[in-house]
């Protein structure tokens, strides 16, 4: 009982003799609790989402059914586009998440009683709320029993006519993905993983050696500072490549993960953001006083970006003040960038600002950590 006491009183007093560290303590969990529940989306979720109908079939049954259908709504979260390049504008922008097209020729293949396709154009602007109205559209098609088209007969009661097949919905510009969750979510699931493993890593290696005393002895000799911040860096670089490798051809092979675009192009950003984080465990590791406390902040951070970088939770859904900080988060670009390339099959030529910022990260990052360490070993 007395060794009990003494190891108990002995780590009460290195929590009270750190104060950065028992406030973390304390003040982490209402913190963690009030972002989490800032971040969940509102049961309000459908009403925010909008989607366009663009009418093809320019017949006069064609644009008298559309207009018709159009006539009864509100406008709120359905309307109507009026050509492909006012659609194409507002996907690429974000204003509309799907884009419902009626095709040539879909009323007079219904007439005669053929099969009959929607196309379906999800944005790459908000790939997570183009999911949720494609699963919701094809569960809706898929309950109608009796067919597409109700018979009136004179005594005006109606008949379901079952030989009109329902309309089926066809994914319009992807050929090999079917916007199914899984492919959907693998992307943040991918950025996610590699940021928690890269930062808590090299923050538990710096911090340690931080521990021990090597850091300071770099006040009283001459050695090369950058060359310990590079060695750390690029040994955890090589590490990460691999572990990148493996996550993404894995995800591919192992998995059946399918991926649209280039697996090449993938691959760069991915690599980009492990580098990016990398850094910034780094800069949280050299500027925090012992191991204790860039641990703490290292595991905020990746709670943080769990929640708030558009991985699980649509960032549309958020609250105002969260979708002003998510588009800040390196995990939000990367992650958007990987949906638009695995998903829609963005090639690098549209994808130049994503590459733009996830380098500008990464030199931040970088920097202020060589910066910073040449400044705390003086």
């Amino acid at each position: 009982m007395r060794t009990f006491w003494l190891f108990f009183s002995n780590e009460w007093k290195y929590v009270l003799r750190n104060p950065l560290f028992f406030a973390i303590l304390i003040l982490t969990p209402i913190l963690l609790l009030t972002v989490s529940l800032l971040f969940i989306p509102s049961e309000r979720m459908l009403e925010t989402i909008k989607a366009g109908i663009y009418n093809e079939d320019q017949s006069i049954v064609g644009r008298y059914l559309v207009d018709f259908f159009v006539g009864f709504l509100k406008e709120d979260n359905l309307f109507q586009v009026h050509s492909r390049e006012e659609a194409a504008r507002l996907l690429d922008e974000g204003k509309i998440d799907a884009l419902l097209v009626i095709p040539r020729g879909f009323t007079a293949m219904m007439l005669v009683n053929k099969p009959t396709e929607l196309l379906y154009v999800p944005s790459g602007a908000s790939l997570l709320e183009s999911v949720t109205i494609y699963k919701l559209l094809k569960m809706v098609l898929g309950e109608i029993q009796y067919g597409a088209i109700i018979e009136m007969d004179l005594g005006e009661r109606m008949y379901p006519s079952s030989d009109v097949p329902v309309p089926q919905l066809k994914i319009e510009g992807i050929y090999n993905n079917q916007l199914d969750y899984p492919d959907v979510m693998a992307p943040g699931v991918l950025a996610f993983v590699i940021l928690s493993t890269m930062l808590i890593g090299i923050t538990s290696s710096v911090s340690r050696e931080k521990d021990r005393g090597l850091i300071d002895a770099f006040r009283v000799t001459n050695a090369n500072r950058w060359s310990f911040v590079f060695g750390k860096f690029c040994a955890y670089s090589f590490l990460g490549f691999i572990q990148t490798l493996i996550l993404l051809f894995g995800s591919v092979w192992f998995f059946g993960i399918h991926v649209e675009g280039s697996l090449l192009l993938v691959s760069i950003f991915l690599i980009l953001g492990m580098l990016s984080y990398l850094s910034l465990g780094l800069l949280i590791s050299i500027l925090s006083p012992n191991g204790d406390v860039s641990l703490g902040i290292a595991a905020g951070i990746v709670f943080l970006m769990f929640l708030g970088g558009g991985v699980f939770f649509p960032i549309s859904q958020m609250p105002a003040l969260m979708q002003n900080i998510a588009p800040f988060l390196p995990i939000t670009v990367l992650t958007e960038s990987l949906r638009k390339i695995m998903i829609t099959g963005r090639q690098i030529q549209q994808q130049w600002n994503e590459l733009a910022i996830s380098l500008g990260f990464l030199f931040a990052f970088l920097s202020a950590s060589l910066i910073s360490f040449k400044r705390s070993t003086r």
